[in-house]
C-alpha cells in the first residue's frame, strides 16, 4: 500500500521506494503448454521476457476528493483522491504504458459534497465522476452505496463517466444485465479482462430504491460466468474488482432473507479458476500481500487513504500467456 500525503518530499521518497513497498507481487512462472512434451524429451518452449503489469487501486472513496473535511470544516491532510492522484501519476511515470487504475466501489455517497451533487446540483457532472475521469480510471465496481440516492442518480453517473462501471451480478427485472459485467483493456500488448460485482445486500439496505427495478444475484457464479466470457473475448489476464468483503459474516441473515452472502472475495479467489488478482472493498479494512491458491488479493484503505499496488509479471510461452 502507499498512503498519499501532502508532502512533496515524502512523495518523492515514496516514488523511489514504490516497488519495494508494493501491495502484492507475483513473479513470472513460465509454464509449458499442457501435454507431455517435456516428458518425451522435447525442448522446453522458449518464453519471452516478462511484462510487468501494474494495477493501482482505490476503494470506498465515499466522496473524499479534495483535502477538506466538510464535517470539521478543516483541512484533511491524510486522504483524498487529489493525494491519490499524485501517487498514480508517479506510478504511471515509472511504468509507462503498463498501469491499470481500478476502484472497488462506494464512490458516489459519503459526505456533504456527494449530497449536494445528488440532491442540489443535479444538472452538472458528478464531481466524483469528473475527478475519476481526470485520473483516467480504467474501470470501477458498483458499490452498495451507489444506490443511496436512487438508481437514476447512479445511471446518470454511468453516462457521465469515461470508464465503465461494472457489476456482473446486477440484473433488471426482465433478466437483462443492468450494467456491463466486464471490460477488456490492453496494456503493453497484453489484453486484461476487468470483471466487477456488487454485494447483494443492496436489496435490503436500499430496498425502496431498487424494488421493482433490479435484482442482485450471487456474486460467485456470476463472476465465474463473467470471467469465462472475458477470456472468450480475448482477455489473457483477469482482474476481478469486487465490492464485497473478504470473508466476514454477512450483516444480515442469508437464510431468512434468501439474499446471497455479503462478503465473498475469498470464495471468489478460491472457487473461480483463472483469476490473477482480486481487488476488493466494502469492509473499510486494508490487506496486502495475500494469495489464495494462485490468486492475489488486495484491499486499499477506504477514503483514498491508501493506493493499492499489485505487480503481475506476464510471460509469453509458445503463443500463450502465463501470469
Amino acid at each position: 500500500m502507499h498512503r498519499p500525503t501532502l508532502s512533496l518530499a515524502a512523495l518523492g521518497a515514496a516514488a523511489a521506494a514504490l516497488f519495494s513497498a508494493c501491495a502484492s507481487q507475483r513473479a513470472a512462472t513460465p509454464t509449458p503448454p499442457a501435454g507431455d512434451a517435456v516428458a518425451r524429451g522435447a525442448a522446453t518452449p522458449a518464453c519471452s521476457a516478462a511484462t510487468d503489469l501494474v494495477v493501482a487501486a482505490t476503494t470506498d472513496v465515499h466522496g473524499r476528493l479534495r483535502g477538506w473535511d466538510y464535517y470539521a470544516n478543516a483541512p484533511e491532510t491524510i486522504r483524498g483522491l487529489t493525494r491519490a492522484a499524485t501517487v498514480v501519476d508517479s506510478v504511471r511515470a515509472a511504468n509507462p504504458g503498463r498501469v491499470l487504475l481500478v476502484d472497488a466501489g462506494d464512490l458516489l455517497q459519503g459526505n456533504p459534497l456527494t449530497y449536494v451533487a445528488a440532491r442540489v446540483t443535479t444538472d452538472t457532472v458528478s464531481p466524483v465522476v469528473a475527478a475519476m475521469n481526470a485520473m483516467a480510471y480504467d474501470a470501477a465496481a458498483i458499490g452498495n452505496h451507489e444506490y443511496n440516492y436512487g438508481v437514476p442518480h447512479l445511471e446518470r453517473a454511468v453516462r457521465q463517466s469515461r470508464f465503465p462501471f461494472l457489476s456482473a451480478n446486477t440484473y433488471r427485472t426482465d433478466g437483462a444485465r443492468a450494467f456491463r459485467p466486464f471490460v477488456v483493456v490492453e496494456r503493453a500488448g497484453v489484453k486484461v479482462g476487468i470483471v466487477g460485482a456488487t454485494t447483494p445486500g443492496v436489496v435490503l439496505w436500499d430496498r425502496d430504491n431498487v424494488r421493482g427495478r433490479l435484482e442482485f444475484r450471487d456474486i460467485v457464479p456470476e463472476v465465474k460466468r463473467a470471467v469465462a466470457d472475458a477470456r472468450a473475448a480475448g482477455a489473457e489476464v483477469i482482474v476481478v474488482v469486487l465490492h464485497s468483503g473478504l470473508d466476514e459474516p454477512s450483516s444480515y441473515d442469508t437464510v431468512t432473507t434468501a439474499v446471497p452472502s455479503e462478503n465473498v472475495s475469498a470464495r471468489v479467489a478460491r472457487e473461480v479458476p483463472g483469476i490473477d488478482l482480486v481487488v476488493f472493498g466494502h469492509s473499510h479494512k486494508e490487506l496486502a500481500g495475500r494469495a489464495i491458491g494462485s490468486t492475489l488479493l488486495l484491499q486499499p484503505k477506504n477514503w483514498a487513504t491508501s493506493v493499492g499496488i499489485a505487480h503481475l509479471a506476464v510471460t509469453g510461452c509458445a503463443g500463450a500467456r502465463h501470469v
